[in-house]
This record gives C-alpha cells, structure tokens and sequence, in this order.
C-alpha cells in the first residue's frame, strides 16, 4: 500500500463508467431460456431423430441426450453468421461419466448432429422406441444479449481496470443473464477456471494432452497455435438447479466448433471442454 509523506493514502481516481467503458469490447450472442409457450428448442425430452440416423454412443453405450436448438428460431433471436439458417442442432453428453475435454482419448464422449428442424413443436412425452433424456422436457426461447471477454483477455486488461472497476465488469458481465443460468450461444464463453478454451480446443483435438503442460510445451503446439482463433463457442451450457444438472462441481460445459466447419453444417469436429469451480 502506497502512503505519502503524511502517512495518508493518496486520493484513489475516480471510478469511470464501467459499463460504456467496456460496450466496444461487446460481442452479440444468444441467451438460451427456459420458455412457457410451446417452441421446436427444448432441454430433454424426446431427440426426435430422422429415420436411419443412429443414436449416438461410445464403446457400445449410448449418449445422453441434452437440448434440441431449433437453427431458425435461434437465427430470429440474432442472426449468427457462421451458423447454418435451417436445421436443428441435438447435443448429446456422456452424463454419468462427464468428460473434461482435455484429452484427446475424451473423443466420442459428446456429439453435436445436424438434422432436419420439426414441422411443430414435440409434445413433453418420448415417442416409442426413443432414449429418455435424464434432463427433464422444458421448451427453449431464444434472447439476444451482449456478451463481453472475461478479464483475462488482453482487451480487457489493456483498460487496466482498478479493484473494483474489476468487480463493476463482473457484475455487468453477469448482468446480461439476470438471475438465470448463463445457457449461451455464441459470443464470448463466461470461463470458470481459464480463459484459454479456444487453443485447448485445437491442441487437443489434434491429439495433443492438456491436462497438464504437457500439450502446451509440445513441439507441434506452436504450429497448431493460429487455428486456435478458428474457433467458436457453439453452446455454453451452465449448471442449472431446475434441470437438476451439475456439470462437476458447480461449473460448465462448453461446445466449441471450428468456423469454417459450422458454415458447411459439419459439427462432427465439435470438442467440449467442461470447467468447474
């Protein structure tokens, strides 16, 4: 702590304007909602695949089923250049396992599929035959919302952001959700142990282990490194009490797709990273 010579503090500068201070460094993204009227988006319930689609499983079990994001309902909510303008997206988790991403044998513990939308909304029950999703039925809305970097961003720490202009950026950050779980796409992701998502996607999908240094310090990273800003945050899925999900202990799962992969309606590269507290 700094004193002058009286043995005083000097003045601290005043606090700026958090919020207009960081709008620039703003990008858009969706708020994934809980909705009362009946969507073709929803959490759990019945995956509705095509005929002739197989289920998605690894060594011999299948996945479990979490969300059906309609393309068309998510596309009117804000338009997301890189992501097809039709079809639906189902996610599917190794729940019971719940995979942290950071080796490339997790391969396989996750999928994102591409599929045909549904003509109208699913009912809540599971048609004959379907897996049931351990993640109870709920429709899907869709919210535009700013979404802004986390402070370990080098736009962010270029502001050199005081104590608690720090803690003023948190809350404007958090702001965005409300009181709600922090279900996004797009935008920037709302890490919870690192910000860093994005090269451990390309390292470890390009079969490089992350879980510790290892990966980071191997010669083929530093090749690798560029592809890292192919990356996009495809859906961020939080912790949510009403769906009765802990991802680990109180964190997130995050699916990332590379751009150019997306814009084909290729999502079998997705990698998901999980992060808990």
């Amino acid at each position: 702590m700094i004193f002058n010579i009286f043995g005083k503090k000097p003045p601290q500068p005043p606090m700026r304007d958090v919020r207009a201070l960081t709008e620039p460094l703003g990008s858009d993204a969706i708020q994934v909602v809980k909705a009362d009227a009946s969507t073709l988006s929803h959490f759990g319930g019945d995956a509705h695949l095509p005929d002739g689609l197989s289920w998605p499983g690894r060594n011999g079990t299948p996945l479990d089923f979490l969300a059906r994001l309609s393309l068309s309902e998510l596309q009117r909510a804000a338009a997301v250049d890189w992501l097809p303008g039709s079809g639906a997206l189902l996610f599917f988790y190794d729940m019971n396992n719940q995979a942290w991403g950071f080796d490339p044998g997790d391969r396989g513990a996750w999928a994102v599929v591409h599929v045909p939308d549904s003509s109208s909304p699913p009912r809540s029950g599971t048609s004959q035959g379907a897996r049931k999703s351990p993640i109870p039925f709920r429709s899907i809305g869709f919210r535009r919302v700013t979404s802004r970097p986390s402070w370990e961003r080098p736009s962010v720490k270029a502001l050199n952001l005081t104590d608690e202009e720090m803690d003023q950026y948190g809350n404007v950050r958090d702001q965005e959700f409300g009181a709600l779980p922090q279900h996004q796409v797009s935008g920037f992701p709302a890490p919870v142990q690192g910000d860093d998502m994005e090269r451990e996607c390309q390292l470890v999908s390009n079969g490089l282990y992350c879980g510790d240094s290892t990966g980071y310090n191997d010669p083929r990273a530093s090749a690798l490194g560029p592809g890292a800003a192919d990356w996009r945050l495809l859906f961020q899925f939080d912790s949510d009490d009403e769906l009765d999900i802990i991802w680990g202990d109180g964190g997130m799962i995050y699916f990332w797709v590379r751009e150019q992969d997306a814009r084909k309606g290729d999502f079998s590269g997705t990698w998901l990273v999980l992060q808990c507290s």
